[in-house]
């Protein structure tokens, strides 16, 4: 896997631990639905980067873009199918919090690309 696709992924992670790392402290019962809300944004695009990285193929651009097509399906499956099942059998779970804190680990998605990208424009490079 790219690294850029590694540090998305860990900042998904990273952002669903502080914040149920925080919820810990004011109110632990929230906790679960904070985890829960992360592992269902992280896990699908676990699953996503997984089938387009680590298989390396030389393969015609009309292939190439089908399995970014299945994969994206897939994917939403696994999203829409993990919230279904969260929000039906976790009667204790909160549905707001769960929904913030996968908007939360989505925006990862955007943001770490930014800001890696930025950082990077600031680094000193020597002029050969």
């Amino acid at each position: 896997m790219p690294s850029p696709v590694r540090r998305i992924l860990a900042a998904q992670w990273l952002v669903t631990f502080c914040i149920a790392g925080v919820l810990f402290f004011v109110k632990r019962e929230l906790v679960v639905s904070a985890l829960l809300g992360g592992v269902i944004c992280a896990l699908p695009n676990v699953y996503f980067a997984r089938q387009l990285f680590t298989r390396r193929k030389c393969a015609q651009p009309y292939s190439l873009l089908w399995s970014i097509y299945v994969a994206e399906f897939i994917k939403l499956t696994i999203t829409v199918a993990l919230f279904a099942v969260v929000l039906i059998n976790y009667k204790e779970v909160r549905p707001l919090l769960l929904f913030i804190t996968y908007f939360v680990a989505q925006s990862c998605t955007w943001l770490v690309p930014v800001i890696t990208s930025a950082s990077d424009n600031r680094t000193i490079r020597p002029i050969p």
